[in-house]
């Protein structure tokens, strides 16, 4: 009896220690799946920040990227206001036609003053005065006219290569733009001789009694006039006339422009 007592008492202890087990173990397991779960959030966290960390890294380049290029075509100084000019058909014309004017005017500013003196010294004869129609050349003579002429169709002719070539871009035509330039060149020579006779007239009649330095003075500010006067009716005529593109040709440079593009 006292060993089925022991037996019996021994079975309530095992059964306690049995369900302390698995307690523990249920504790054990919740404890491990909750680490499992918390490493599982922690990676996912990190995934996450680390993919925003991408994002944002990514919309900054993006942000950088777009900036650099818009300040791309943004250029300072000189190359800024080359670019300018490239990307604005009409100024571009207009300051290359300009430039070359200044060009060409001047070797004919030094045909004008250097032939004439050649001519002299070669023959008494063209020191002697000379007038028809607009050109007045009693007191300066002969060789001064031919000096004029000669440098004015030097100049143009330079005008007309260079402008037709680097200005305007055309290359059609040229019998016909050649004639018509001529024609609008005597028309500008007799516009320009007129315009600065006129206004050396009204200054000498101003000042009658004007020194020689002063009517140098008057001179070349007649000449300035004129020229402003030519260069501005030579640029649009020749831009909205003379060189003006024909429609073959600007539908052939559109479809040309289009290729390059594609």
């Amino acid at each position: 009896m006292e060993d089925e007592k022991l037996v019996g008492a021994e079975e309530p202890q095992e059964n306690e220690s049995q369900n302390n087990l698995s307690e523990d173990n249920s504790q054990n397991s919740l404890s491990e799946n909750s680490q499992q779960n918390k490493t599982v959030e922690d990676g996912e966290v990190g995934e996450a920040t680390e993919n925003s960390l991408s994002e944002n890294a990514q919309q900054n380049q993006t942000v950088e990227d777009g900036e650099a290029t818009d300040d791309l075509p943004k250029k300072k100084g000189i190359k800024g206001i080359i670019e300018y000019i490239k990307t604005h058909e009409n100024l571009r014309q207009a300051v290359l036609f300009f430039l070359f004017s200044m060009i060409c005017g001047a070797s004919q500013m030094v045909i004008t003053a250097v032939l004439p003196l050649i001519l002299r010294a070669a023959s008494d004869s063209m020191s002697e005065p000379f007038k028809w129609f607009l050109f007045d050349y009693t007191e300066k003579g002969v060789g001064e006219f031919i000096g004029f002429i000669v440098g004015s169709v030097v100049g143009q002719v330079l005008t007309f290569v260079l402008n037709r070539k680097k200005t305007f871009n055309v290359s059609d035509h040229i019998p016909f733009r050649a004639i018509a330039y001529a024609i609008m060149a005597v028309l500008i020579i007799l516009m320009q001789t007129a315009i600065g006779g006129g206004i050396t007239g009204a200054l000498s009649k101003a000042v009658p009694d004007a020194s020689e330095l002063v009517a140098t003075i008057f001179n070349l500010i007649a000449q300035v006039v004129a020229g402003i006067a030519a260069l501005v009716v030579n640029f649009l005529g020749n831009k909205f006339f003379i060189m003006r593109k024909f429609k073959s040709a600007a539908k052939n440079d559109k479809s040309a422009d289009e290729d390059k593009a594609e």
